[in-house]
């Protein structure tokens, strides 16, 4: 039975890295009693690959937008297919898959417009990698090949029979140095991979509370007043446990400590007032940080999601694809610990907009 949402995963990846084929693989594992719909993106103007996914079965409805890309030039045809999608016969899951040299954030944003997240919700974003193409500059140069790396949740380093370990083992180091981190990383070939890595959690809300490790922590980091009053609590069906925004993740070892911040995506920043906090960081203000090494963040500001970086008193911003929440985080080096509460203050009060309550 349909939920009153309809779950959104899209397969990305550059041209000729095997979306179509892994698109097959998943419609193979397909429940028989689940009805799901494809949304496939060709730059072309012939739809090969929306009649080769249309021959998969029953159980499926394949819609086709050909020429140019949904992500930017064509938006306007894939937002009227998503309406018609959401009020026909709704799909138990809907997969996107954007043309190989299309930038699919747009596609997470027209998702997350209100006139269409009450009957969408994303799930991950699975990007496919053929590990070969980190020793050609045509796609490692490319930009919208790192954005969809940077974008992704999962990453499925694709082609492991023809490329060789050095290669992947490579990839697979690539992947594991994003910031923020994967949900997962594994190896495919021929597009094969597990079906339950399009439901892997993505909601921070829905952590455990307890973090396994020794000095790890997961939860609220408060005072005795509330932290912010347009921060909402939100809890599911399944859990007692209620978590409010932002969640905050604390660790110390060896002498060093961090703390980071996660917020929802709808939440929105000042991108003025998020650079006035990385200019007091090298002041160190009011803000309790002897002892800063490192800080960096994610934010979904007025303008655009951007990725903020600040190490040794110098700050950069550049434009990020990432739009699974917007997060922050510092460390320090100081015996003990700092209060961070001062901190946590100066970055609620950058918010411009935060989640209704549910």
């Amino acid at each position: 039975m349909t939920s009153s949402v309809i779950p959104v995963n899209l397969i990305t990846g550059f041209l000729g890295v095997g979306k179509t084929t892994a698109l097959m693989n998943l419609l193979a594992q397909k429940p028989a009693d689940e009805y799901w719909a494809i949304v496939v993106n060709e730059f072309g103007e012939v739809g090969i690959d929306g009649a080769t996914l249309s021959s998969a079965g029953d159980g499926l409805q394949v819609a086709e937008v050909p020429g140019g890309c949904i992500c930017c030039t064509t938006s306007p045809m894939l937002r009227v297919t998503l309406g018609k999608l959401a009020r026909g016969i709704r799909p138990d899951r809907l997969l996107i898959e954007p043309s190989g040299l299309g930038h699919p954030a747009g596609i997470i944003d027209l998702l997350r417009d209100p006139m269409l997240a009450s009957a969408f919700e994303v799930r991950a974003v699975v990007c496919l990698l053929d590990p070969r193409q980190l020793e050609d500059s045509r796609y490692y140069s490319h930009e919208t090949w790192r954005d969809q790396l940077q974008l992704a949740d999962v990453l499925v380093n694709n082609k492991c029979d023809v490329a060789d370990e050095a290669q992947i083992v490579r990839a697979e180091a690539m992947a594991a140095a994003f910031f923020p981190p994967k949900l997962a990383i594994t190896r495919a070939i021929k597009g094969q991979f597990d079906l339950g890595l399009l439901d892997l959690e993505l909601h921070p809300e829905r952590w455990p509370v307890q973090h396994s490790g020794a000095h790890a922590q997961v939860g609220r980091y408060t005072s005795s007043q509330q932290i912010h009053s347009s921060v909402v609590s939100k809890s599911t069906d399944m859990e007692a446990e209620v978590t409010s925004w932002p969640i905050c993740k604390m660790q110390s070892s060896l002498g060093s400590h961090s703390c980071g911040w996660i917020f929802p995506p709808e939440v929105v920043f000042s991108s003025r007032k998020v650079a006035d906090l990385l200019t007091a960081l090298s002041q160190n203000s009011d803000l309790n940080l002897q002892g800063l090494t490192r800080a960096k963040g994610i934010f979904h500001t007025e303008r655009d999601w951007y990725r903020l970086d600040w190490v040794d008193s110098m700050t950069s911003a550049a434009p990020a694809a990432y739009r699974r929440d917007s997060r922050f985080e510092v460390i320090v080096q100081s015996d003990p610990a700092p209060d961070w509460q001062p901190l946590q203050q100066a970055l609620l009060a950058t918010l411009i907009s935060s989640p209704s309550p549910l």
